[in-house]
């Protein structure tokens, strides 16, 4: 096992099959280096370019760089890493919360008022993080207990949730089941690529499945003016049940599978 020119943590490099290369020099990078290079990249005076920079400025003074690289060093150690799982492609945070502020922006959540956000199944983060840079306050959910295979420690998800100190309750959300325990309404809820809808064998909820949920949704956990935003994945989706969720959306986009929910009357 070697160490490549771009690995400042000096942390032994094994094959990590299922992540791209262009992951691996922020991956094993410095944390404040790898942030302040892209402060330095966003040099434009549009909008974008100079949010990027405020939000990565905001993430320096928030994020311990030790801290951080004591992360890197126990996940990317050659005994624990996961050689066959892409789940440390999350420890690059440009990638990752880049593409959580452009999200944000969609939703107008740079400009809204705050408001209290629910996310589901939050994985590493990176969302809620986002959502309270802007002043929301935001609660992610993950499946009770959240356990991976790193040696008998948690979950990157966990580590890295507790680094950004996001909000999480544990919460399963079942096929046919009413929503409880959430603590409240909100005027948000997201999902970005959750795997939650699926049944007991693992196959994609049906339009009923769905009709179900969503109002459980509209009763239990959304405010009167709240809405729903879902990036969805496409082996956990059915052409009927993305044909039934885009025919009640205010705006669906076939390709990314992203769909947002305003109104509810259709669910009768």
């Amino acid at each position: 096992m070697t160490i490549s020119a771009f690995n400042r943590i000096g942390v032994a490099e094994v094959p990590l099959r299922k992540v791209r290369a262009e992951h691996l020099p922020i991956i094993y990078g410095d944390f404040r280096e790898v942030v302040e290079a892209r402060i330095a990249q966003a040099k434009g005076d549009d909008y974008q370019s100079k949010e990027l920079r405020r939000f990565f400025s905001y993430l320096l003074s928030e994020i311990d760089p030790d801290q951080y690289r004591r992360i890197q060093l126990h996940y990317l150690d050659p005994q624990i890493v996961e050689r066959d799982s892409d789940v440390v492609k999350y420890l690059d945070p440009i990638l990752w919360f880049e593409s959580k502020l452009r999200l944000a922006w969609f939703l107008n959540l740079d400009k809204a008022p705050p408001m209290r956000i629910l996310d589901f199944g939050t994985g590493p983060g990176h969302f809620p993080f986002v959502a309270r840079f802007y002043g929301h306050d935001v609660t992610g959910t993950e499946l009770p207990p959240r356990i991976g295979t790193f040696a008998g420690s948690e979950h990157l998800y966990e580590a890295l949730c507790t680094l950004y100190q996001v909000k999480r309750i544990g919460h399963w959300i079942k096929p046919n089941a009413p929503l409880e325990g959430l603590g409240g309404r909100y005027d948000l809820v997201t999902a970005f690529l959750a795997a939650f809808n699926v049944d007991e064998k693992l196959k994609p909820w049906t339009a009923d499945h769905w009709r179900v949920f969503l109002k459980s949704l509209k009763a239990d956990v959304l405010t009167e003016n709240g809405f729903l935003f879902m990036t969805l994945a496409d082996g956990k989706l059915t052409p009927e049940s993305w044909s039934y969720l885009a025919s009640i959306a205010e705006w669906s986009f076939e390709k990314s599978k992203q769909i947002k929910i305003t109104k509810f009357d259709a669910l009768g």
